[in-house]
Parts: structure tokens; sequence; C-alpha cells
């Protein structure tokens, strides 16, 4: 079995590589993209599904007709995501963004938005749920399936996430759908656009500039180096110790967790205020939060941990009355608290991976790549303790306090 100090030396000589590469291709301009400039890199309703429907739709200002739709379903057939004998007339096929299909019962059986629905004149249709940083809803696929299996004579249920992730089963709920991906399906399908639009330069380079944006969230590395890191990986000397790696990814996880949480624990401890986990755990999941309190004020607090929402699902810090206590008052700390909201009374603020402002970068969540990195690197633990420090030196504890009745 190979040394694993030696096989992580030999890794990250690579990943400096790439980072080399990429920092002269931003030299070069080769990394610009419009998409990141006017911060809608991730958003999934305002770039990814409505350009993927403009792109899909035959009578889109393209003007490439149904090029780009039969491409991406020869894509999935090629991949064996879709039935090779579902037919659908492309030609006559209409594309709708986040399509409406009523109001949610109580029964949670129908209603909601489509975020991609392409139909024909015949009825048939393909329903796509889009998913780039979102959690899943409740029997969400259970609903857009009950709707395609009401209205249409034949139909399809893609699942697109990242790469490849399965739903929820309280999302699908033993409903018939496919999983693909932005890494395994759409950017293969994006490059035989490229093709496609060869002679057609501005729609050309803004399917370039796309294809850019989504290998900067998927953290896709520029292919040789990616070849010869999977060279290393898996050659005969280092497979075994590959392996043994990837076994143990779970308790990696948790380990950088651990120390990010004691991180924090530490500067709570040396700016003064008291620190706790749900239930002790220091390992963290997205069913947990973080407390931090100031013993003077036994009645607020403040809290970190993953939100649930209807189209997010991500970090978020808040102040909480406790105590049964209620606020008399009005005082937001963070911006996003800005709407009364009387689970958070004192505001909210979205975390964020690198500026820490909403649509610049990834919203964290304890279980994403893109977090943990940014746990290990340090960004998640400066970023926070840049609020801690305003809560500080502004005297938030006191002044929500004061707030309550």
């Amino acid at each position: 079995m190979a040394n694993i100090e030696t096989l992580i030396k030999q890794i990250s000589k690579i990943v400096v590589e790439e980072r080399i590469q990429q920092e002269e291709k931003r030299k070069r301009g080769e990394n610009f993209n419009i998409f990141s400039v006017l911060g809608l890199s991730t958003s999934e309703v305002r770039l990814h599904s409505a350009f993927l429907a403009e792109l899909l739709n035959p009578n889109g200002n393209h003007g490439l007709g149904n090029q780009f739709l039969e491409a991406f379903l020869q894509t999935l057939v090629n991949n064996k995501r879709i039935d090779p004998r579902f037919e659908i007339d492309t030609k006559s096929c209409k594309v709708s963004v986040e399509h409406p299909i009523g109001e949610i019962p109580e029964d949670y059986s129908e209603g909601g938005r489509i975020d991609l629905l392409i139909e024909d004149n015949k009825k048939h249709a393909i329903v796509i749920e889009n998913k780039i940083n979102a959690g899943d809803q409740y029997k969400q696929l259970l609903r857009y399936h009950n709707y395609a299996i009401k209205n249409s004579h034949e139909h399809v249920l893609l699942y697109l996430t990242k790469f490849r992730t399965k739903a929820e089963e309280y999302s699908a709920e033993d409903v018939d759908y496919q999983c693909i991906g932005y890494n395994d399906d759409i950017l293969p399908w994006l490059q035989n656009c490229l093709g496609i639009a060869a002679v057609h330069p501005i729609i050309r380079e803004t399917i370039r500039q796309y294809i850019t944006n989504l290998k900067d969230i998927l953290s896709i590395m520029e292919q040789s180096n990616l070849s010869n890191m999977l060279d290393i990986l898996t050659s005969r000397e280092n497979v075994s110790t590959t392996i043994d790696i990837i076994t143990q990814s779970w308790a990696i996880q948790n380990r950088i967790r651990e120390i990010f949480i004691n991180d924090i624990s530490d500067l709570c401890k040396d700016l003064g205020f008291s620190f706790m986990c749900d239930d002790g755990v220091k390992t963290a999941s997205n069913n947990s939060w973080i407390h931090i309190r100031d013993d003077n004020y036994k009645d607020i607090e403040m809290k970190i941990g993953v939100e649930r929402h209807t189209n997010y699902d991500g970090f978020c810090m808040c102040f909480v009355p406790l105590n049964g206590k209620a606020v008399n008052g009005d005082y937001r700390f963070w911006a996003n608290g800005s709407e009364p909201n009387i689970n958070y009374p004192f505001g909210w603020m979205y975390l964020w991976s690198e500026s820490g402002e909403p649509n610049s970068g990834i919203w964290w969540r304890w279980d994403n790549w893109s977090t943990l990195r940014d746990m290990a690197n340090g960004s998640m633990l400066a970023y926070i303790k840049r609020q801690l420090l305003r809560i500080k030196e502004e005297d938030a504890f006191k002044k929500m306090n004061d707030l309550l009745e």
C-alpha cells in the first residue's frame, strides 16, 4: 500500500498546477463570463432554468429551431437516461419556465411550479426539476408526476442536479423519475451545442461563457490535470490507498466540521460569548444549530445553522428570543431581516461563500463540498468572526434584550 503522505504530495502538486493554470487563464480573460459578473452564477431560476429553456425552445431567439432540443434528447438517450422509444415532436414543442400548476392543497398531492416544462402538440411532455443548491420540497416530484399523468399522454420526469444526486424520499415517494446531471449530461450536450452554433458567433460565445460558469460552480479541473490526478490515484501502487481514503470520506468530512466548530467555540470564548451545539454534537449536520449567547442576557441567543426554505436550503445566522419572550419594538441587525419574521424578529443573514453576499457565491450547507472547502481554508470562519466582532462592537445582545417583553 502506498504511503498516504506521499500520495497527498503527488496530488497536491497537481492541485497547485491547476491553480496556476486557472490564474493564468484569468489574466488572459479566458475565465470571463457575464453571468458571474452580474451575480447570477448559481441562480436556478434567473440563470440556469431560463438559459436552458431558451436553448431548448424551438422558437427561441437563437433562431436554430429544434436543433438544440434534438441534441439534448440524443444526449439523454446516449447516456441511457431516457428510453430511446420515447417520442416527442420537437418541432411543435413549447418550453415553459416556472410553469404554474395550481395551489398546493393540504395533502400536497398537486400544485406548485415546474422549473422546466417541454410539451409538444400531441401531449407528450418532458418535466424537469432543476436543482443547483436548493433542497427538495415536500412531495415535489410526486406533485409534478401527478400533473404530467393528468395532462399528458406520455412523459418523462427528470431530476437535474450538479452530479446526478437522487431526490429525497419525501419529495419523490416512489415516483418514476430519472436523475440527470450538469456534469454528466448538460456539459456534454452544451459541447454539442457549440458545434451546432459554430457559425453563429453570438450564440456560440454565450454558450461558451455559460460552460465556463458551469465548470466554475462544479469545480471542474482542466482535463489534463484531472487525467493526471486519476492516473496517480488509480495506479497499481496507489489504488488501494485511494480506496481506503474514499471509504473514510464521511469520517474525514466530520473531522473538518469538528475542527471548524471547535474554532467557532474558541472564537466565542475569546469574545466572551457562550457556545453550544444541538445535543452537544460537534460535527453537526443539516438538522443542527450552533447557539451563541451572552450570559448577561438569558432571554436571547444567536443561532447559526441550516434554514429549510421553499427555494433554498443553506446556512443562516439569526437572533431569537428565548423563554417565551416576545419582541416589543423594531430592530433589524442584518439586512435580510428587513421584512418582519415571527421566527427571526431581529433579522437574519444568509451565509454565502466567497464574499458573503447573496448571489455572489454558493450558499453554504453542512454537507456541500464547497462548504467543507471553505471550512478548511478558513474563509467561513473569517466571515463568522466578522459578524461576531460586529455584534460585540454594537452591543447587539443588549439592544435586542431591551426590546423583549
